[in-house]
């Protein structure tokens, strides 16, 4: 079964557990940062979590 690290709320997408926003981890990654630089800059996430956010974009619609 497939492990989801990203919810839908407060109309915007979360990592599960915790208060970062995929916007902000996107944001590093597309800056260059490395999932472990991510790690770094927010503790309360896992590099497993990092990895899952990051996989899950090309799935996630954008909306306006």
């Amino acid at each position: 079964m497939a492990r989801e690290y990203v919810e839908h709320r407060k109309g915007g997408y979360y990592l599960i557990g915790s208060r970062v926003s995929l916007e902000s981890v996107v944001y590093e990654f597309l800056r260059g940062e490395s999932p472990e630089g991510i790690v770094q800059a927010f503790p309360s996430l896992s590099l497993e979590q990092v990895f899952g956010a990051i996989l899950v974009l090309p799935r996630k619609p954008c909306r306006n």
